[in-house]
């Protein structure tokens, strides 16, 4: 009998305990607990969020049938007093999160405490729904500006007509008392706001007395309409012109970009003059489209923004291809590509951004020239299988083929009947030749004493520079040919490896004084092969050189920074840099512009063609 008791004592403060627990979680010891003997029927309402029990501040307590609306405080707690006795269905809304509820029985002068749980992204409709359709955010207006405020009303237990509608400012007063038309919406236009920061408050109240509140925020101290005229494509960049702003509360301009229309995006340019009316965009960004606005800041440091201009492929057409290799017409804007996706050499004017002629290939592709050996401008391809392909600048129609009988990876010319050729035996070893354009003979027969590989003609000569491929470490080869082909001299450089060469990134001044290569600038002069030094380069690295009209100035592409390098010589210092769109892999110069062929990103296989004048 004793142990029983023991047993029933034990259950007795376990139950009180489990029932103290309860009362504290649903109450949350709030400090304006009410005591059940007060007078009246009231129900203390405690809103905690289901998922993890924390108090709700500011959530909006209804019953139904309808009696008392309350908003939660800090502790999550509102009190519901002098309710009349009767079953009520308890509610709870957050405005934005979710809602609960739960049901109670009203007793005589009684007091209860009730926990709603509130869930995210359930609603349950008690009061009506407010839902802002104009004005637009951020609502910034001029003072005596015309604003249209548009809004619907709903509510599932009342009608259209039997629905209150109260708009106010925190600052002029009630400004509208009405109801929703038939459509549940209401639409009116002011223009007598005061100037200052308006708060804005729509008020619903439905036959329940049950009311709803949404804010809004509208300034009437933000400049007068300004608007972007025009965004045009030019060879430049992208120019912009707009209104003038005439108000003296001017302070600045700022220009925007976006790749959306619904993004903020990036002030690319910023203007404190009230007559600057416009903006090239020399480095547009290179996507399908873009967004062009620009923003009016007055005196009261508050902005209007104009309206947004589209433009399509802003900094020009952006190319699908591989590109392994790249020549420039001597007399046209045109460039031809090798595609080395598609096995495809490809004409592109790249003035009109169109695609001329495309030729398809077979084999593995060496790397071409151009050049006019009296028969007309022709490219020269050289491929694996023995042969140096001559197609028709006009339209890439194959004019002939001169065999060479092996793997062939360079050509170069200079315009008088022959063309020089890189030939690579077994073991990847290289030999240098020379062929008659008019006949394909061969003149200067291949020897494997002469280590040629990537290769130019020194400007206005007969002469060669070849930097090896097939032996290491890799030497520049000097070749003095006649007039006819002939081979007079051969040379190697005598530093075998100690300075930078790269048979794929090397040119030659105008006036055949010097050698650019590699990714590191290194110069030697052309005839003696001496080695000069290196541009003065940082942590950039080259990827193309161009030679313009004076020779003691030339241009550096970039290949990690979407640059072209200004160089001065023999210096070898950088007096300038222009930033352009892309990242440029291949150079050339032509009337007075450089033209690259620009990665889009570093490493895309994605490229753009720009012009950029620099005389």
């Amino acid at each position: 009998m004793q142990k029983i008791k023991k047993e029933l004592l034990l259950f007795n403060r376990i139950v009180c305990i489990l029932l103290l627990m309860t009362i504290m979680f649903c109450s949350c010891n709030s400090e304006n607990v009410i005591s059940p003997g007060t007078k009246g029927s009231n129900i203390s309402v405690t809103v905690v969020y289901a998922a993890n029990y924390s108090p709700v501040k500011d959530a909006v307590v209804f019953t139904y049938p309808a009696t008392k609306q309350g908003v939660t405080d800090a502790s999550g707690k509102v009190l519901l007093s002098n309710m009349k006795p009767g079953v009520y269905e308890v509610y709870a809304n957050l405005d934005g999160y979710g809602s609960g509820k739960t049901n109670v029985e009203v007793l005589i002068n009684s007091f209860q405490e009730i926990c709603i749980y509130l869930k995210y992204d359930e609603t349950i409709p008690v009061a009506p729904e407010i839902e802002v359709l104009l004005p637009t955010l951020p609502a910034n207006f001029s003072i005596g500006e015309k604003i249209t405020f548009s809004f619907n009303v709903t509510d599932l237990k009342s009608s259209y007509n039997e629905i209150a509608v109260v708009v106010s400012s925190n600052l002029d007063g009630i400004l509208l008392e009405t109801k929703p038309n038939s459509s549940n919406n209401v639409k009116f236009e002011t223009s007598t706001l005061s100037k200052g920061k308006h708060t804005i408050s729509i008020t619903a109240t439905n036959k329940d007395s049950y009311s709803a509140t949404k804010t809004i925020e509208i300034s009437t101290i933000a400049p007068s309409n300004i608007v972007l005229e025009s965004a045009t494509k030019t060879s430049q960049g992208i120019l912009l012109q707009w209104q003038k702003y005439t108000n003296t509360d001017f302070k600045r301009y700022e220009v925007y970009r976006t790749e959306n229309q619904t993004s903020v995006g990036q002030m690319i340019a910023s203007f404190s003059d009230a007559d600057t009316v416009q903006y090239l965009d020399k480095l547009p960004l290179l996507v399908s489209e873009t967004y062009y606005y620009v923003r009016i800041i007055n005196t009261e440091d508050q902005y209007r923004n104009s309206n947004q201009i589209k433009v399509i492929e802003p900094a020009g057409k952006v190319w699908n291809y591989r590109i392994s290799d790249a020549v420039h017409h001597p007399t046209e804007p045109i460039i031809y590509i090798i595609d080395s996706t598609t096995t495809r050499l490809i004409a592109i004017d790249y003035v009109n951004q169109t695609e001329l002629n495309i030729r398809n290939l077979e084999g593995s592709i060496g790397k071409m020239d151009i050049g006019d050996n009296g028969l007309g401008v022709e490219v020269y391809v050289p491929n694996e299988s023995g042969f140096i392909h001559c197609y028709s600048a006009n339209n890439l129609s194959l004019v002939t083929s001169i065999i060479t009988g092996q793997n062939t990876n360079f050509v170069a010319t200079n315009g008088n009947g022959y063309i020089a050729a890189s030939l690579v035996r077994s073991g990847g070893v290289t030999e240098f030749a020379t062929y008659s354009r008019s006949n394909g003979t061969v003149i200067t027969a291949p020897a494997i004493s002469r280590y040629a590989g990537g290769m130019r003609f020194v400007p206005n000569t007969d002469n060669v520079i070849a930097i090896s491929t097939g032996i290491s470490p890799i030497d520049m080869n000097y070749y003095e040919l006649n007039s006819l082909g002939e081979l007079l001299l051969h040379q190697s450089d005598k530093y075998h490896g100690t300075y930078p060469l790269d048979p794929n990134i090397f040119r030659i001044s105008s006036n055949g004084e010097f050698v650019v290569t590699a990714r590191t600038g290194a110069v030697y002069s052309a005839a003696s092969e001496l080695y000069k030094g290196m541009i003065d380069r940082g942590n950039l690295e080259f990827s193309d050189f161009a030679f313009g009209n004076d020779d003691n100035i030339f241009y550096a592409g970039t290949s990690n920074r979407n640059s072209i390098q200004i160089v001065r010589y023999p210096q070898l210092t950088r007096s300038d840099e222009i930033l352009i769109k892309g990242f440029p892999k291949f150079l050339f110069y032509f009337n007075g512009n450089v033209i690259s062929v620009s990665r889009t990103t570093q490493n895309a296989n994605t490229y753009i063609f720009e012009r950029i004048p620099v005389e």
